[in-house]
């Protein structure tokens, strides 16, 4: 009997020890990163935790994120995060096994505000349209001219791997200000002389206009618009965890993303996710190739 109040005991001490080695988890709130306010950011990260409370993985405290730097501030804390869910950019600063990985590819591309042309409010065009003598022009002007991204972002990510712009300025995403507001900010930067590169999705990159900026130049309404996507490609958000998290807590978060199927559209935006979006967990090789693409190699 005493035998087995001194094991029952040791248990407990060894369940509260570890369970102190983290909690909660980081969220990088695609809310956010859109732009939209605060009531919205908030309805994502209640409807994550909702969804992750079943796999047994702690959910509180959620804090939301919007840089790989405030990852590398939550680990300095003195009970860490259990868990990140985001992009990989702040997947990989955090350096957790990678648990599950929206598949679809995310390709980034730099939407370069050139010269003035002969067009107002020209819509962009893709750099693979222009003559071969042409298209080597933009590529050595773009890496001598400023581009924005915002800031650990996989596009910008992408961008900067790839070394396609001469400068890179992060722009922090805030609530009210997200992807959305990089045309404007641009805006105010090109002249005639000075181009000016803009770091998205390559599929916003070819639906942008800058029909309704009013910039520093009027003349940007002809300026001409080259969209030059990168050779690369991410795959989207994900879940990372840490090593000693429950192996299985981990396990059916592992489940619960990858049998997802016919989620409400709110859980969806709180995943970053479209209604055919799949996970997977991805292979060591996969992980690591993914690193590189994205220039964040151990």
């Amino acid at each position: 009997m005493k035998q087995a109040i001194l094991v029952a005991g040791a248990l407990a001490c060894a369940s509260g020890a570890f369970a102190q080695t983290c909690e909660g988890g980081l969220y990088l709130n695609p809310q956010t990163i859109r732009g939209e306010g605060t009531a919205k950011a908030a309805t994502a990260a209640a409807d994550l935790a909702d969804f992750l409370r079943g796999s047994g993985l702690s959910v509180a405290p959620i804090v939301n994120i919007a840089t790989a730097e405030d990852v590398a501030t939550a680990l300095k804390r003195r009970v860490p995060p259990c868990w990140v869910y985001g992009n990989p950019v702040v997947g990989f600063a955090s350096g957790y096994q990678t648990v599950a990985v929206n598949k679809d590819s995310i390709q980034a591309a730099v939407l370069v505000v050139a010269e003035v042309g002969t067009t107002t409010d020209a819509k962009p065009v893709e750099i693979s349209k222009l003559p071969p003598n042409e298209q080597a022009q933009v590529l050595a002007k773009l890496k001598a001219t400023t581009c924005m991204g915002i800031r650990s972002g996989v596009t910008t990510a992408l961008v900067r791997a790839e070394k396609l712009c001469g400068t890179m300025v992060d722009v922090q995403p805030q609530q009210g200000l997200g992807q959305a507001y990089l045309p404007t900010k641009a805006s105010f930067h090109w002249q005639p002389d000075r181009w000016v590169g803009l770091v998205m999705r390559v599929q916003g990159a070819k639906a942008t206009s800058m029909k309704s900026l009013v910039g520093a130049n009027p003349r940007i309404h002809n300026a001409r618009l080259i969209v030059v996507p990168t050779a690369g490609a991410s795959w989207g958000y994900g879940l990372y965890v840490r090593a000693d998290a429950p192996a299985d807590a981990t396990r059916k978060a592992t489940r619960l993303f990858t049998g997802l199927r016919g989620a409400e559209p709110a859980l969806l935006r709180a995943l970053d996710a479209n209604a055919q979006a799949e996970f997977v967990t991805p292979p060591d090789a996969e992980v690591d190739a993914m690193r590189r693409t994205l220039d964040m190699s151990l």
